[in-house]
């Protein structure tokens, strides 16, 4: 009895998946077709409603999507001949995300996107305009359509043109943001932003949580406190805007701001950041030189900080003063063999990890002599996990071979002072240096001097005369 129930239910779970077989979208509409459009097509769905997710690669003419089935994600890649937009292949779609990479674009227009619905994501990416019909002539009349009303999430990436007018390759970032909404995620890569400001504008980017600008060519940025739900904000490759607006200064206004990832922008400093919600930043490939202290005691909730490929030499053992937990610390450095971590970090933050290259020393000093024996008492007193009993350090500023710790005796003189016990108790008084500007340099008449000369020398020898007929008289 049971095994006849058994091989029943068995039997009526292949009728069902012979049904779903035969209700697929996919093979209603793809099965004889996929060979001749090159597209894979996936069966999913989305808010309980059947759908269907394309994948089109090395197509030779622009595909036709029956405008009666929803779409989760249509992808086309490596087209063979020119994505033709002529035939407007997307228009009244009911699509989610649209993803073009690798492919020319011929006869982009006003109406090439025009009512597709529950448009969220688009993305362009390392693809060539060769043909643009729009009003102005303009690869930013597209967002203009209405199906951009919806999108949240854009990403452009090494979009080129073949159009004359070199201002015809650029976007305005303002009114990208007015022509998108509801958009929340934007990444820019290698695209051309213009410089020019609206100042009418009163709201932009309120929805805007992820902003990403990498070598976008601008000089400026509108001012970042605009943007008032931001909480992710990467710039590469963007030194002129830091030299042009204070930026970082700036950032202390936006109160959702967690991650800041400032790349390539010949930072030599990062002075006057305030922040209580930023708990990430990535400065790397930079031109900081020191970490003097208490450099982040105005973002208390740092938990994660980036310093790779910068020129550093020394980090404070005061300059996380004030974070309440910082966690990682990332240091690979090139230029130098010799970490620039002060050895009371090691003492005073032992649960920080600290990643650096694994060829790097720490710098052999009293400091680094007081730990060695601490961790050969085998004392209750935690040290760092980078510090190991049998490595080497180095003398800075010196090309002697490392030193093994325990030499360090032979080395140096310590007092029995223990200089690593007032962690974040004094501060270093900064001398402020003045220098008189340039534009108060006086410049003196040379007649004026020999006139200043005539008068005092006439005046000199009528003072000795009087004197003479004084002593006469």
């Amino acid at each position: 009895m049971y095994l006849s129930w058994f091989y029943f239910s068995f039997f009526l779970l292949i009728l069902f998946n012979i049904h779903l077989c035969s209700s697929s979208i996919c093979t209603e509409y793809y099965s004889s077709q996929a060979s001749s459009q090159q597209c894979e097509c996936e069966d999913v769905s989305s808010n309980d409603q059947p759908s269907i997710s394309l994948k089109c690669i090395s197509l030779t003419k622009s595909p036709h999507f029956p405008s009666n089935l929803q779409y989760q994600t249509i992808e086309i890649e490596s087209c063979l001949e020119d994505f033709n937009f002529a035939t407007i292949p997307f228009n009244d779609l009911t699509l989610n995300t649209l993803r073009i990479r690798h492919c020319n674009l011929q006869n982009l227009n006003d109406q090439s996107f025009l009512n597709i619905k529950h448009f969220e994501k688009f993305s362009l990416e390392n693809s060539t305009i060769k043909s643009l019909t729009t009003s102005n002539e303009n690869f930013q009349d597209i967002f203009s359509a209405n199906s951009f009303q919806t999108l949240k999430s854009l990403t452009l990436k090494n979009v080129h043109y073949h159009q004359v007018h070199k201002h015809d390759k650029k976007l305005n970032f303002e009114l990208l943001l007015q022509q998108l909404p509801y958009l929340y995620r934007l990444e820019l890569i290698n695209i051309h932003l213009d410089n020019y400001r609206y100042h009418e504008i009163q709201s932009i980017g309120q929805n805007l949580t992820y902003l990403s600008l990498m070598n976008t060519h601008q000089t400026s940025l509108v001012p970042i406190e605009y943007l008032t739900v931001l909480q992710r904000l990467l710039l590469r490759h963007l030194p002129e805007i830091f030299q042009s607006q204070p930026l970082i200064s700036s950032l202390g206004k936006l109160k959702h701001l967690k991650y800041i990832l400032f790349e390539h922008n010949q930072l030599k400093t990062i002075e006057h950041l305030q922040s209580n919600t930023i708990d990430d930043i990535d400065l790397s490939s930079n031109l900081i030189e020191s970490i003097d202290e208490y450099t982040f005691e105005h973002v208390p909730k740092l938990r994660q900080l980036t310093l790779s490929n910068n020129p550093l030499n020394s980090i404070d053992k005061n300059a996380f003063c004030g974070i309440e937990h910082l966690q990682r610390l990332s240091i690979h450095i090139k230029h130098s063999s010799i970490s620039p971590l002060d050895n009371c970090l090691l003492i005073n933050y032992p649960q920080l990890q600290i990643s650096q290259d694994s060829q790097t020393k720490l710098q052999c000093d009293c400091q680094l002599k007081t730990i060695f024996h601490i961790k050969r008492q085998q004392t209750n007193q935690s040290i760092n996990r980078i510090f190991k009993l049998n490595q080497g350090c180095l003398l800075r500023n010196e090309s002697l071979p490392a030193i093994q710790l325990y030499e360090l005796d032979n080395y140096f003189n310590c007092s029995s002072i223990h200089s690593c016990n007032r962690l974040c108790q004094d501060r270093k008084i900064k001398v402020l240096k003045t220098e008189i500007p340039s534009s108060f340099n006086v410049q003196v008449n040379p007649k004026d001097t020999s006139l200043s000369m005539s008068l005092y020398s006439f005046f000199s020898y009528l003072h000795l005369l009087l004197l003479l007929c004084f002593l006469y008289l």
